[in-house]
């Protein structure tokens, strides 16, 4: 009996394993339809926009110009009427009436069947033109009556065609006004779904990512069905790339550019789905996913800025922002981006005196952004960018004219094409250059946000030797700013060992600001010989800040030379512009004391001499920015009318250790706040757009409130889809104290926890 309990046991084991495949693998395979129905959907949305743009506000925008064109020429006929009234200047006129007749009520036919607004402009139109023509016609007669004096059709013509024709061009230009917002209607819808597109991937591939683990449990003993049911999924995946390829000319022009990265997006999953059983090829197609998606998203915010700055509803900021921080955060962003492709990377600061600013950080950004990722766009493997950040001196004492060099060894442009490479849509066009995306926008973008903030750019290059960009713009300081008390090193000096002369220079500079006489040199070689030579008149370095990347001996190897010289009593400080983690333990057995990263600001240099001089607090402000973000026991309250938004946003704050409540409107967020005690939430995450009630009426009855309570509010954050600068404007009048974009960054959800949930 045994054996044949066991054998039911097995049977029934396999069984449960057969059936738990078959749905997991249909799991899969559903999760990918949907996302691939999504796409379609979503792209098929993003196709219909276009089209109505192409059939609708385009030929409108086109006709209402030639109507106001032929009505000036109607100005000009009756006018003559005034001056001339011969039988042949009279058919003259006539027959032009009657030929711009025919063209005028073409175009006003045309816009009345195209115009997607239905507001009154339209009648007011037609009805307008046909009583000009038949002030028109009563003019023609009265010239042909000899008997009606010179005056009477001069007055006429003033009294009667001037009005009929001046009420015609303001109607002719509220329809061209609408045309344009139709324009812009269209484009955030488009800009919508692509949004959505983004977060539907997202999701769907993690759920897709969850059931692979579990189906790759199963697979050890399913190898059979494994291969059969992944030779099914290549099929049919296959199939639904050949579907979408006769999809494939439904956009022009820049849909080439929108189109590039969501074949990516949709040719990685195929292939994430072809490779259920590699893990490491999955992870790797959902990181290119990605980033694809983040193109896709910037294509969308390049065309977005470019409307907003043609429309003129772009505005500035004019916040504080610490200078360092937003150096540090673009060294951050660009650094993984030039070691994917090989590239040597500097940043130098020079002579920067206050390190709190005034302005638009965001904007600032932005510049950077784009001339620091066109430089590693067009700069080949084994090449380098420079970003070289100074300070010009200016005469007010509040303001400092702040200069951007950026500078790379990469293909370069022809002259020609440096001339233009601001203007819209511009893009170099040749054998190198064609594989490489874009709208040819960010330029465009960049020399108008330099232009509002008072500022200038220009540009440098050559073909085949490189490009070098000069960004200058003035930014107000602040009055208040940390003071530095001196060093005393008891005469002792620092070697600073760098290869870099601009940074030797300036880092020498800003230890004499701190207290600290320095030396420096430009190579490993060198520096033995300085150490060595003064260790032997007993003069010893007090400390030694030594670059990791050199040509020669390098930093490491610097370092150990140095050590076998003179031991280990001298503090080493190791500097370098890469993340030094995958060489940590090498560089603390070759004797490294401490790590300071690059670009070098006067703080930063500071608080690293004091933590080496044995000062705590200086040693605990080094570390800060290194610390794993640990909001253990904060509370936060979520408001998010989307699951989808809430889900991810509440994973990620969850990972920081801080407890998470929900609310689904901005009803349910007041009264989560009226009725929770002092000081139990620590901060507030509000979407804007929410049913019942929007974010910022929630936030105004929050700050109310609180204020007429006397209580103390807990900081709140917008969380939202619009990021024009006038929906920040509207959210601080609100009363909010930050403001995120969708959709979430990471890094930029991580600062703003740090600041308001780890703030001293």
């Amino acid at each position: 009996m045994e054996p044949s309990t066991n054998s039911r046991t097995t049977d029934e084991r396999w069984e449960i394993s057969r059936t738990l495949s078959a749905i997991t693998a249909v799991l899969v395979v559903l999760l990918l339809v949907g996302f691939y129905g999504t796409t379609l959907f979503n792209m098929s949305e993003i196709g219909k926009q276009i089209v109505l743009i192409k059939e609708h506000p385009y030929p409108v925008s086109v006709a209402a110009g030639q109507v106001e064109t032929a009505l000036g020429q109607l100005q000009t006929l009756s006018e003559r009427l005034t001056y001339v009234r011969t039988d042949q200047a009279v058919e003259g006129v006539e027959r032009s009436y009657a030929e711009i007749d025919e063209r005028i009520s073409e175009k006003i036919q045309f816009i009345a069947d195209r115009a997607l607004f239905q507001n009154g402009d339209m009648e007011e139109l037609q009805s307008g033109y046909r009583k000009l023509v038949d002030a028109q016609n009563e003019l023609l007669e009265m010239c042909r009556d000899a008997d009606v004096p010179d005056e009477d059709i001069d007055a006429y013509v003033e009294e009667t065609v001037s009005p009929l024709l001046t009420a015609l061009f303001e109607r002719n230009t509220a329809i061209l006004d609408d045309a344009s917002a139709s324009f812009d209607t269209l484009y955030e819808v488009a800009d919508q779904v692509i949004f959505r597109t983004i977060v539907s991937a997202s999701i769907l591939m993690a759920a897709v990512l969850g059931a692979l683990v579990f189906y790759l449990v199963l697979l050890g003993k399913k190898r059979r069905q494994r291969e059969k049911l992944q030779r099914n999924l290549e099929d049919a995946l296959k199939a639904a790339q050949d579907a979408n390829a006769a999809k494939s000319q439904f956009l022009s022009n820049m849909s080439h550019d929108i189109r590039t990265p969501l074949n990516a997006i949709i040719g990685l999953t195929a292939i994430a789905g072809t490779h259920l059983d590699e893990t490491d090829r999955v992870r790797e197609c959902l990181g290119k996913i990605t980033v694809s998606s983040k193109h896709l998203l910037g294509l969308i915010n390049d065309v977005l800025d470019m409307s907003m700055i043609e429309n003129g509803r772009i505005a500035l900021n004019n916040e504080a922002f610490s200078f360092p921080e937003l150096i540090n955060g673009i060294v951050t962003i660009i650094q993984p981006q030039a070691k994917a492709k090989q590239l040597g990377l500097d940043v130098v600061v020079g002579n920067v005196d206050r390190e709190t600013m005034v302005g638009d950080a965001m904007r600032i950004n932005q510049i950077l952004l784009n001339l620091v990722g066109n430089a590693i766009k067009y700069t080949p493997a084994g090449g380098n960018v420079r970003v070289v950040v100074a300070e010009l001196p200016v005469e007010a004492i509040n303001r400092r004219m702040i200069r951007f060099v950026v500078e790379d060894d990469g293909i370069g442009m022809t002259q020609e094409f440096a001339s233009r490479i601001f203007d819209p849509f511009e893009r170099e066009r040749n054998s190198t250059t064609s594989k490489v995306e874009g709208t040819g926008l960010g330029m465009s973008i960049t020399k108008s946000i330099v232009d509002m903030m008072g500022g200038t750019i220009s540009v440098e290059s050559e073909l085949g030797a490189g490009s070098r960009f000069i960004v200058e713009v003035p930014l107000d300081v602040v009055d208040i700013e940390e003071e530095f008390d001196l060093i005393d090193l008891a005469d002792a000096k620092v070697l600073l060992v760098d290869d870099d002369p601009d940074i030797c220079e300036n880092t020498v500079e800003m230890l004499a600001s701190i207290g600290i006489a320095g030396d420096c040199t430009q190579s490993g070689e060198d520096a033995v010989q300085l150490v060595v030579g003064a260790h032997r008149m007993g003069r010893d370095y007090h400390t030694i800040i030594v670059d990791w990347v050199m040509p020669g001996m390098d930093g490491l190897e610097t370092i150990r030379c140095i050590r076998r010289e003179i031991g280990d009593k001298t503090p080493i400080v190791l500097l370098s512009a890469y993340d030094w983690s995958e060489i940590e333990e090498e560089a603390l057995e070759a004797g490294v004391t401490a790590f300071l990263s690059k670009p070098l600001f006067r703080s930063k240099l500071y608080y690293a001499m004091k933590s080496v001089c044995g000062d705590t607090d200086g040693a605990n402000r080094v570390a800060e920015r290194e610390q794993t973000l640990d909001c253990s026991g904060k509370r936060v309250l979520l408001v998010e009318d989307n699951e989808l938004n809430m889900e991810i946003a509440q994973e990620v704050i969850e990972q920081t250790g801080a407890i998470v409540e929900r609310a689904w409107d901005g009803r349910e967020a007041v009264e989560k706040v009226r009725n929770a005690p002092e000081g139990h939430y620590q901060l507030i995450f509000m979407d804007v757009q929410m049913p019942k009630m929007d974010g910022l009426e929630a936030s105004r009855i929050i700050c109310a409130e609180a204020l007429k309570s006397g209580r103390v509010r807990p900081p709140i954050v917008a969380m939202s889809a619009n990021a024009f600068t006038e929906d920040r404007h509207r959210a601080k009048e609100a009363g909010m104290d930050g403001y995120a974009t969708k959709p979430i960054d990471f890094a930029e959800l991580n600062r703003i926890l740090r600041k308001y949930l780890l703030q001293d």
